[in-house]
C-alpha cells in the first residue's frame, strides 16, 4: 500500500476517532449542562414556592400549605418531579406529595445539609436529582425539598452520544474518499478551518461563519456549521430573553407576596407586623440621632354597638373610610398601620409631644367631620386616641408602645372622643 493509500486510510480513521472523542465529550457536555439547567430551572420554582410556603407555615396553616404542595403534584408542569416536601427544622415532614408521608423523617447526609444551609444546595444521586431552598419570609420558616428524576435526561444524552458517533463514522468513510482524490487541498486544510471554526463557536463566537468550501460534502457540512451557528444564536437569544422575562415575572409575583404579607386586607394600610418592624427602625434611628419621636394609638368608640346596631358589613366600611380620612391627615413621614380589629396605630418622626397632640386633636377633628358628614349613622361616630413620646433613656419600642396604649385607655374612661398623653391620670 503506497503512502497516498495509508494516509488515504490513516488520516480519515484518526479523524475519525477523534470525532468520536469529539462526539462523546459534547454528550457528556450536555449532560452536564442539561442537569445544570435543570438544577437552576428547578431551583428557582422552589425557591418561587418557597415564599408562599414560608408564609403558611408563619400563620400555621397547614391545611393551606398541603393544599399548595397536592396542587403543585397535581398540575404535572414537571414530569421529572418524584417527591416534594417541606420539612420543619428537624427534618420531619410537615407537608408532601405523598400525604402518608406526613410526620417521617428525612434522615441523610443531604437533608442535614439543607436543613442548617442559608441558600439553595442540589447533589446528583444516581439516577436522582435533589434540591432544596429554605422557605423564608423575614425569617426561615420551613425547608423544601424536591426530588427528580434523570432518567429522561440520560436517555436524551444517550441518544445525542449515539447521534455523535454515528456521525463519526459517516464523516470518517466520507473524508476516506476525499483523501483519496486529494489529501492535503480538499481535506486538511478545509478540516483545519472547520475546527477553528468550531473551537471559536465553542468559545462563545457564535457570529463566525465557515466560507465556502470546495467539493460538496466540505460546502454542505461548511452549511451545517453556519446553520449550527445560527440556530445557536437564535437559541442563545431566545433563551437570554426567556431567563430575563421569567426573572422579572418572579420580581414581580415576589413583590406582590412582599406587599400582601405586610398589608391589611380590609383597609390596604400597613399590618401590625409591618407596624412593628416600622417602630422598631424608628426608635433605633432617634436613638442614634437624638431625634424626637411619637406614637399614636386610636380606637373608635363604641364600634361594638356600632357592629351590633348597623352590621358587620358596615363596620367594615366604617374602617376603610376611617383608614381613608387617617390617610388623608399624615405627612410624607408618617406611618399609619391597622393595629388590630377597629385600633389604628401612627408613628410621627421627628415629632414631640406637643406637636403629637396637636396631630392628634387635628385627627379626631378631622374624623368627627368626615365620618359624621353625609351619612346615615344612627350615633355620632368619634375615636380616642393615645399619644406617646419616645423617652431619650434608653426607652425600648415595646415601652413606648405600651405608653400610647395606657394613654388610649385613659382617654375611654374620661369619657371617649378626646386625646390623652401618656402619663397624665384619668379624671
Amino acid at each position: 500500500m503506497g503512502i497516498r493509500g495509508q494516509l488515504a486510510y490513516l488520516v480519515p480513521t484518526l479523524l475519525g476517532l477523534n470525532l468520536m472523542g469529539l462526539g462523546l465529550l459534547a454528550a457528556e457536555q450536555r449532560r452536564r449542562d442539561e442537569t445544570e439547567d435543570m438544577r437552576a430551572r428547578n431551583t428557582r420554582v422552589l425557591e418561587a414556592v418557597g415564599v408562599p410556603v414560608a408564609m403558611y407555615v408563619a400563620q400555621n396553616d397547614m391545611a393551606g400549605l398541603d393544599t399548595l404542595v397536592a396542587q403543585l403534584s397535581e398540575a404535572e408542569t414537571d414530569p421529572d418531579l418524584i417527591e416534594l416536601a417541606v420539612l420543619n427544622d428537624e427534618g420531619r415532614v410537615m407537608a408532601h406529595t405523598t400525604p402518608e408521608r406526613f410526620g417521617d423523617m428525612f434522615d441523610d447526609p443531604f437533608t442535614h445539609r439543607a436543613l442548617v444551609s442559608d441558600r439553595p444546595i442540589w447533589a446528583r444521586e444516581g439516577a436522582r436529582l435533589r434540591v432544596a431552598v429554605p422557605a423564608s419570609s423575614g425569617l426561615r420558616w420551613a425547608t423544601v425539598e424536591a426530588s427528580y428524576s434523570l432518567d429522561r435526561l440520560d436517555k436524551t444524552v444517550a441518544a445525542t452520544r449515539w447521534r455523535w458517533l454515528l456521525l463519526a463514522s459517516f464523516l470518517g468513510l466520507s473524508l476516506g474518499l476525499a483523501f483519496s482524490v486529494g489529501l492535503e487541498r480538499l481535506v486538511v486544510r478545509p478540516m483545519r478551518l472547520l475546527r477553528n471554526i468550531a473551537l471559536r463557536m465553542g468559545e462563545g463566537d457564535l457570529d463566525v461563519r465557515v466560507p465556502p468550501l470546495k467539493g460538496r460534502e466540505l460546502a454542505e457540512l461548511g452549511e451545517t456549521f453556519n446553520k449550527m451557528a445560527g440556530a445557536l444564536q437564535s437559541g442563545r437569544q431566545n433563551l437570554e430573553k426567556a431567563v430575563a422575562d421569567r426573572t422579572r415575572e418572579l420580581s414581580e409575583a415576589n413583590l406582590r407576596l412582599e406587599k400582601l404579607a405586610v398589608t391589611d386586607g380590609l383597609t390596604g394600610l400597613y399590618n401590625h407586623r409591618r407596624f412593628q418592624e416600622a417602630l422598631s427602625l424608628e426608635v433605633a434611628r432617634a436613638g442614634r440621632s437624638g431625634a424626637a419621636l411619637s406614637v399614636l394609638m386610636a380606637d373608635v368608640d363604641h364600634f361594638k354597638r356600632f357592629n351590633d346596631t348597623m352590621g358587620h358589613p358596615a363596620g367594615d366600611e366604617l374602617l376603610r373610610n376611617l383608614a381613608r380620612v387617617l390617610t388623608g391627615q399624615l405627612r410624607g413621614t408618617d406611618f399609619l398601620s391597622r393595629y388590630g380589629g377597629e385600633e389604628f396605630a401612627l408613628i410621627l418622626p421627628d415629632t414631640g409631644k406637643a406637636e403629637a397632640v396637636q396631630a392628634a386633636e387635628r385627627i379626631r377633628l378631622a374624623v368627627d367631620r368626615g365620618l359624621n358628614t353625609g351619612t346615615a349613622y344612627k350615633h355620632r361616630l368619634s375615636i380616642s386616641v393615645g399619644v406617646a413620646t419616645l423617652r431619650q433613656d434608653g426607652e425600648t419600642s415595646q415601652a413606648l408602645l405600651e405608653s400610647a396604649d395606657k394613654a388610649l385607655y385613659v382617654a375611654k374612661r374620661k369619657g371617649r372622643n378626646q386625646v390623652a398623653v401618656a402619663g397624665q391620670e384619668a379624671a
